[in-house]
């Protein structure tokens, strides 16, 4: 083929690259919401560095004008996973529990700590998170504050969950391609569709999920987008104004089993536990949550702080299918923070991470 050949070919690429985002941006400022397909290949461009700030800032907000409806938010979360960094293991029926935080509570690191006790109790936990962004001490703070390395190769992290039932995966180091879009967000200073997908493109793809939102109009579309992602098991909840199952009041829970999705509330009554006020919960710095941490995995956390766990891993073991109920999954786990056996868990993946 001649160089004028290639050129042409070159140019017309470009040209229908440019097309493509412009009806999109037109198609979304019509209120008509895009397809799957089409987000999808929206995100693989922007996840390969061949969109302009000028076109991914035209696209975030008009897609958050109209609101984001599940097939755009899975066929983005698709991409994201396809062009992460690929990470493979042996072991089977994954789990993760995280939130998209946002919900301005600063409380202890809940899911994190939650992680690593649904380890001790049986759950190959794939914990995939980064640095705080909208709190104190994110998940990656607290690990590295307990001493795990959050920076381990793909096959280090592997090992590490076969050896303990848990790992991390440090989002920046699998999803290099979120770095050309960082600049627009960083800019537009807005919440944009990017806030909602940290928890959905974890590269392990784990059937069981415990997924916090910071709006409870996100619970039925993020079921809906975990359906369309393969997700087997999913609680999607927010707890009275927080990414968590609450202690302080209801929560919201949309339930995904195998297909089926199903709406309900769930009060601390439904795990025989009393009501505790968010003010209990609030957390500090790293270090600060890292005590507290270290104090629930010994076996000696305050009752608001073990409360705040029972519930997570509660819920981790009724969607893992080794609890038959919420209250079943409670005093397992109660019985597992009273021997401080979770503790011997901690030591492992300390000592696994770094090796």
């Amino acid at each position: 083929m001649s160089i004028q050949a290639k050129q042409n070919m070159n140019v017309l690429s470009a040209n229908m690259h440019n097309a493509s985002i412009q009806t999109a941006i037109e198609q979304l400022i019509s209120n008509q919401s895009l397809s799957y397909t089409q987000s999808k290949a929206l995100f693989d461009e922007i996840m390969q560095g061949n969109m302009s700030d000028i076109e991914l800032s035209a696209l975030l907000i008009a897609l958050k004008s109209k609101g984001e409806i599940s097939d755009e938010i899975a066929g983005a979360a698709a991409s994201m996973r396809e062009n992460a960094l690929a990470f493979n293991t042996t072991s089977n029926q994954l789990a993760d529990c995280c939130g998209t935080g946002g919900d301005g509570s600063n409380t202890i690191n809940i899911s994190t700590t939650a992680a690593i006790v649904a380890a001790a109790a049986g759950i190959n936990m794939v914990k995939h998170g980064n640095r705080s962004v909208s709190s104190n001490s994110g998940s990656a703070d607290l690990l590295k504050a307990l001493g795990i390395n959050i920076e381990m190769t793909p096959a280090q992290a592997a090992n590490c969950l076969e050896q303990t039932g848990f790992t991390f995966l440090f989002a920046p180091q699998y999803h290099p391609g979120v770095r050309h879009a960082m600049g627009v967000r960083t800019t537009l200073k807005t919440r944009t569709i990017f806030n909602i997908l940290g928890p959905l493109v974890n590269p392990a793809a784990p059937e069981v999920q415990l997924l916090g939102v910071y709006d409870p109009n996100l619970c039925l579309p993020m079921a809906q987008t975990l359906r369309t992602l393969g997700t087997k098991r999913a609680m999607i909840v927010h707890g009275s104004g927080t990414d968590e199952i609450a202690l302080h009041g209801p929560t919201t829970v949309v339930e995904l089993n195998n297909g089926n999705i199903n709406e309900y509330t769930l009060n601390p009554s439904d795990f025989d536990l009393a009501n505790y006020s968010l003010e209990q919960l609030t957390g500090e710095g790293p270090q600060y949550n890292a005590n507290v941490s270290l104090a629930i995995l010994q076996g000696k956390g305050n009752e608001a702080h073990n409360a705040a766990i029972i519930v997570n891993v509660a819920a981790l073991l009724y969607l893992s299918g080794k609890a038959q109920s919420l209250k079943d999954g409670a005093q397992q786990v109660h019985t597992l923070l009273s021997s401080g056996q979770a503790m011997n868990t901690l030591n492992a993946i300390i000592e696994v991470s770094n090796g």
